[in-house]
């Protein structure tokens, strides 16, 4: 894995895109590693599975819905019991 800083590869991009078609490239920030992961498609579901669900739109608002209201304290995240997720999703 080539792990460079965000200066190093803004300096050098070209070079480095290319490379990561055949290496890892890792870019070290103040927020944390970023990993260049090259693809001949555009994923526009955020489901790693793929998930038909997220294609719905009107899921994918609803599910932006709540973040919002969690981000700006509209509404709390609580944490489910193992009885209470079982009840919920008939598990």
């Amino acid at each position: 894995m080539v792990l460079l800083t965000v200066t190093e590869f803004r300096n050098n991009i070209s070079k480095y895109l290319q490379m990561a078609f055949t290496e890892n490239i890792a870019l070290k920030s103040k927020r944390g590693i970023i990993e260049l992961n090259p693809s001949t498609k555009i994923r526009l579901n955020p489901s790693p599975s793929n998930d038909a669900w997220f294609n719905n739109p009107r899921n994918m608002e609803e599910l932006n819905c709540a973040v919002d209201e969690i981000k700006t304290s509209k509404a709390e995240l609580k944490e489910l019991s193992d009885n209470e997720i079982k009840e919920l999703f008939a598990v």
